[in-house]
């Protein structure tokens, strides 16, 4: 498993990847980014799957 993960991340620095995520996850749940972050993510799925059919 730690080597699929290693393939997720450029270099493999999963230490600095979960820090960078975490404040980010920090900063969008303080901010209530939540809600504009998950709808540009379904917009960007939505227009993948439309251009895949």
């Amino acid at each position: 498993m730690l080597s699929t993960l290693r393939s997720l991340v450029p270099g493999g620095f999963l230490f600095s990847h979960a820090v960078f995520w975490t404040v980010v996850a920090m900063v969008a749940v303080g901010t209530n980014a939540v809600a504009i972050i998950l709808s540009v993510g379904f917009l960007i799925l939505l227009l993948e799957s439309l251009g895949k059919a």
